[in-house]
């Protein structure tokens, strides 16, 4: 025995090399074991255990792809050649495509069990794919016979320390006596939802791993497999501590001083208001007093690309266009559509650890929720986000937007809102002349703040907020919510 061989314990890790796949696995697939990936006709087995074996054989080791289906060896490595896993010169090399359909045709199950045996020992693959299992159930005379020849199967991989992938058609709810002999059974599947399509990977079982439950979205690019562990799903460390110190504000300091000062580091908070008050805006003004203190800041949108975003910026003098350029801020734009929120949390939460970033704004919750496929998680996965970046001590800013007028169906809103520990509330207020913007701090946890209703000023010269000065002026404001107004004060 080789001195690689006797420091291989037949329960090491085996890592997949396919994004997201190992930790919704609980850390990779077990040396020696046996699982069955199942899934619908083009729900993406062949590929996932295709890259998984190009994996292993860019890690230097062996790996045997075993076929039970008709298709040609030449139609399947074609199909293959358009994802940028597939190495041309390790197949026939490191990966050793064999057909066993005529040995199974011919002797059964016994006769199939018998070349495997045969290749495993002389070719010595750390990793076999037998790909149309399903060919191997039909030709089982009986449940017993299918029992003895994965129990045999299972005893033969073991002792050669040969990870195998068994890939079959979705069965379903309906048993198989695989089922229960294989050390996991990992389910590719696709969601709809009227039109909408997703694909979602669940597994089922998984020995001598703690593995994430439930379904995780993936998708096909041209690199292979792209997996998102469900947010919620993850394991929730505690928050980083909190630094009721450090405060984090607007660069405004009529504003920041009805926030105490600021924004504590690390807290989440959401600005809640009609569309057109100046929400966007106020989280532009945000990221600019961050970029000013020296900081980097990440803005994720839904309505509004870049360029147009930087050019709105600097129509009321908040500079943004030099620390977008020079990459202090990261503009992550996502159009609202039908959105992968895992891949879009995934994405956000690697640019912020990247970049080191201290501020995050998500403007337009509600582009967010509406646009996510399965919607009724949606309350969950954001809470599950907004505790990631607790964690990381990550100052975030949301945008929820209200109706105009009074609407008994905002209470989505309200409970967005109930997430952060600040709300601040933006609406508008009719007067003689015309509308105002007026902004109040609803609730700022872990700080005194003050309740005033103050009036905000959008200009070409920048933002402002109204002191409370002279006497005040009563007036309603859309949405029956009533309001008492400062006078405006010449600025």
């Amino acid at each position: 025995m080789t001195n690689d061989e006797s420091q291989t314990s037949p329960r090491s890790n085996v890592e997949t090399g396919v994004p997201g796949l190992d930790e919704i696995l609980g850390g990779g697939l077990v040396r020696g074991g046996v699982y069955l990936l199942e899934g619908m006709a083009g729900a993406g087995k062949t590929i996932l255990s295709s890259q998984i074996g190009f994996h292993r054989v860019s890690q230097g080791e062996k790996v045997l792809y075993m076929t039970l289906i008709a298709e040609s060896h030449d139609k399947l490595l074609g199909h293959l050649k358009g994802l940028s896993f597939f190495d041309e010169n390790a197949v026939a090399q490191q990966m050793l495509f064999v057909s066993g359909y005529h040995e199974l045709m011919k002797d059964g199950l016994d006769g199939f069990l018998k070349l495997i045996a045969s290749i495993i020992y002389d070719y010595r693959p750390s990793l076999m794919i037998i790909d149309g299992f399903r060919s191997a159930r039909e030709f089982s005379e009986t449940e017993l016979s299918l029992s003895k020849f994965i129990h045999e199967l299972n005893a033969l991989v073991a002792a050669m320390d040969c990870t195998t992938l068994l890939l079959a058609p979705l069965s379903g709810n309906e048993p198989h006596p695989e089922h229960t002999l294989v050390d996991g059974l990992i389910e590719l599947n696709r969601y709809s939802d009227g039109m909408r399509r997703a694909r979602e990977i669940e597994v089922h079982k998984m020995r001598a791993r703690n593995h994430l439950m439930g379904k995780h979205f993936f998708r096909i690019a041209e690199s292979g497999l792209l997996m998102f562990p469900r947010l919620e799903a993850q394991s929730a460390l505690p928050p980083g501590p909190v630094d009721l110190k450090t405060r984090l504000g607007f660069g405004l300091p009529h504003l920041d001083a009805l926030l105490g000062g600021g924004f504590a580091q690390g807290s989440t908070t959401t600005l809640i208001g009609p569309s057109g008050v100046g929400k966007t805006l106020l989280c532009l003004q945000f990221l600019a007093a961050g970029i000013a203190r020296g900081e980097r800041c990440v803005y994720l949108g839904f309505y509004e690309g870049p360029q147009r975003l930087v050019g709105k910026a600097e129509a009321v003098s908040i500079g943004l266009a030099d620390a977008y350029a020079d990459g202090r801020l990261v503009i992550q734009w996502q159009p609202a559509i039908e959105l992968a929120v895992d891949e879009l949390a995934a994405t956000a939460l690697a640019t912020v650890k990247k970049i080191g970033a201290s501020r995050i704004v998500i403007d337009g919750v509600e582009g967010f929720r509406d646009s996510a496929l399965r919607t009724e998680r949606f309350g969950l996965f954001l809470n599950a986000l907004l505790h990631q970046l607790r964690e990381a001590c990550i100052t975030t800013l949301l945008t929820e937007e209200l109706p105009l007028y009074a609407d008994t169906g905002h209470a989505k809103s309200v409970r967005v809102s109930a997430l952060t520990e600040n709300l601040v509330l933006l609406r508008y207020a009719e007067t003689e002349t015309g509308l105002r913007r007026m902004i109040s701090v609803v609730k700022q946890r872990e700080s005194a703040h003050d309740t005033s209703l103050r009036e905000l000023v959008i200009s070409s010269q920048g933002l402002d907020v109204i002191e409370n000065s002279g006497s005040p002026a009563s007036l309603h404001s859309p949405g029956g919510l009533s309001a008492t107004l400062p006078q405006r004060r010449n600025t």
